[in-house]
């Protein structure tokens, strides 16, 4: 499994949208590693596992069943970064549409858009990356509302899950129709909308933020290619046994070098390799029956106790409540 991050400029805005709907900031954010008096650093990511315990938080704290949407229609520009303006400055909702699709992983690894054809229009469908924590129909409901709440309306949007609700709130909020139980959410734009003209687009401001949005993303992909391979070699020799030597002669080069490539993507091996034991353990406490104590040897720790603390301080909760709590987190 590879790290999977949202960007800082994302969840804050998430963060502060559910605060506004009345929900504890401290209670959304208490323990979780990377937050710091209840947002995350600018310049920073967050895990999306991290991420994704935030909306099973926010559903505990709230029986808001529009929640998600609210949150989603509600996020200001600058949620979007570089994509926003990009988008801002397209030519048309569909090609405005299509830098969405190609640029989202500048800001959440939590899933993508897929679009295809569909009788004249296109269809977005939304497909969830996989990671430790699934991800909650609510954050999916908040992303599509981001992406299908503004004009020009979809001609038709379906919500994952909840097949018995009425779905005529949830067409009231986004203003268009909404069908309830799809196994996937889609947003559905038919030809008009497609060729609207976005009023305003200035080709020459888009241009240079295209260049822009190239460069991090080509930046994004070379990082992400280097940890996916450092994180499958502490796959392969296991998290007990790697260190940064074992890792280099996996990866191809020496230890000086990785370490500075790693440096260089903004990561270390010692990031990689304590983020890929704590996905793992989150896995194991969820979907095995083993021990604690197994866990921990199994992961490379010489005491449980130290395991326990590390759990601790990356999940915001002991071992043992992240096992109970396995229904909420799948």
């Amino acid at each position: 499994m590879s790290a999977l991050t949202i960007a800082s400029v994302w969840i804050n805005a998430v963060l502060d949208a559910l605060v506004r709907e009345g929900l504890d900031r401290a209670a959304l954010t208490h323990g979780l590693r990377g937050v710091v008096d209840g947002r995350v650093p600018d310049a920073g990511q967050i895990e999306v596992s991290l991420a994704r315990r935030i909306w099973r938080r926010a559903r505990a704290l709230s029986e808001d069943p529009l929640l998600g949407l609210r949150v989603g229609t509600r996020l200001p520009v600058q949620a979007a970064n570089v994509v926003s303006v990009v988008r801002a400055h397209s030519q048309t909702f569909e090609e405005s549409l299509r830098h969405m699709v190609r640029y989202q992983a500048l800001l959440s690894d939590s899933g993508r858009f897929a679009p295809t054809a569909r009788e004249g229009g296109l269809r977005l469908t939304y497909e969830p990356s996989k990671a430790a924590v699934s991800i909650d129909p609510l954050q999916i409901d908040s992303v599509v509302a981001a992406a299908a709440g503004r004009r020009p309306r979809p001609a038709l949007v379906q919500l994952v899950g909840r097949a018995q609700a009425d779905p005529a709130r949830f067409a009231a909020l986004l203003g268009c129709p909404v069908r309830m139980g799809a196994v996937q959410a889609t947003i559905d734009f038919d030809a008009a909308a497609l060729a609207t003209p976005v009023v305003g687009a200035d080709p020459a401001l888009r241009d240079i933020n295209l260049a822009y949005a190239e460069s991090l993303l080509a930046g994004r992909r070379q990082m992400d290619g280097l940890c996916q391979n450092v994180r499958a070699a502490i796959g392969k020799l296991g998290p007990g046994a790697a260190d940064v030597p074992s890792v280099a002669q996996e990866v191809g080069c020496s230890p000086r070098t990785l370490q500075r490539r790693l440096a260089q993507a903004g990561s270390s091996f010692k990031a990689l390799l304590e983020g890929y034991r704590m996905e793992e353990a989150l896995i194991l406490l969820v979907e095995s029956q083993a021990s604690i104590g197994q866990i921990s040897r199994l992961l490379g720790y010489s005491e449980a106790s130290a395991f326990s603390r590390a759990v601790s301080q990356w999940w915001g909760a002991s071992p043992r409540a992240l096992r109970q709590a396995r229904p909420l987190e799948r």
